[in-house]
């Protein structure tokens, strides 16, 4: 499918993207339903309309990619939690009152 290869081939642009509109950062947690959204949003945005079921399979397929490629660690079957070291929040000095 050529836009899971789209996808897969511009795969730190995907997820700055995704970054972008919704809460990711590592270690947190990511839902089925946002990533499968994100991948509509994404395609459209490049020019790649694509129906709600297709985008769906596309979101599956991808989200075998990123656990072979331990980018997600599975919680359930329609979560994970995010092991991204480029989207960990930059650590604050917290000072005693």
């Amino acid at each position: 499918m050529k836009e899971v290869d789209f996808i897969l081939n511009n795969q730190a642009e995907f997820l700055k993207y995704l970054r972008s509109n919704f809460i990711l950062i590592h270690n947190s947690n990511i839902f089925f339903r946002d990533f499968h959204y994100g991948i509509m949003s994404f395609l459209k945005e490049h020019g790649m309309k694509t129906k709600y079921q297709i985008a769906e399979n596309i979101a599956k397929e991808i989200v075998t990619v990123f656990e072979q490629g331990k980018i997600f660690k599975r919680i359930d079957h329609q979560s994970w939690v995010l092991n991204y070291p480029e989207f960990t929040l930059p650590k604050t000095n917290k000072k005693a009152a």
